[in-house]
């Protein structure tokens, strides 16, 4: 038996020019669909500690993350599991943390237990970037980056094609 390697711990900040309240509340948000996690939504029974998660995009119909809800500590922390359904790595860990500081509210999206050298290493790093520089932008201006405008509009383009994994039928929420 092989003891896994795990990336060390990957910590993503940004000050975000909006109050804390404003920026938790956009964060949690389970009514539409979020353009920084690729037009996905949180899709839980409560969102709170103790409940599974779904992260559900393209009217309910692709779950792209399944997790559980560990810690959730209003306007200041959330802490999850976190496993991408496209891929066969275990779950990892994802924790937000808000802080009031001048200027706004400091972001920071920690990213760790990603077994290293799996395709969920790589996956994880360049979207907890996207979600990061996104969520700033979506903050700040009522959009994302032009660059997630289109990614969004390709993601959303290519449901049809997505893999039969990550079909919603597949990742129930009990």
């Amino acid at each position: 038996m092989t003891e896994e390697r795990y990336v060390e711990k990957q910590i993503y900040r940004v000050v975000i020019a909006a109050p804390i309240d404003a920026v938790w509340s956009e964060l949690i948000n389970q009514k539409s669909p979020r353009p920084f996690f690729w037009n996905g939504r949180w899709d839980t029974k409560h969102m709170s500690a103790g409940n599974r998660y779904r992260i559900a995009s393209n009217n309910d119909t692709v779950v792209a993350v399944i997790g559980d809800i560990l810690e959730m500590d209003p306007p200041y922390k959330l802490v999850t599991t976190f496993q991408l359904t496209s891929l066969p790595d275990p779950a990892s860990m994802v924790t937000y943390t808000l802080k009031e500081v001048e200027g706004g509210t400091e972001f920071q999206l920690i990213t760790e237990n990603i077994v290293a050298g799996s395709k969920s290493e790589k996956s994880m790093a360049s979207g907890a970037k996207f979600i990061v520089e996104n969520f700033k932008a979506y903050m700040e201006t009522g959009k994302v980056t032009l660059g997630a405008r289109i990614m969004n509009a390709m993601y959303g383009l290519m449901a049809p094609m997505i893999p039969k994994s990550m079909r919603a039928e597949n990742w129930p929420l009990d």
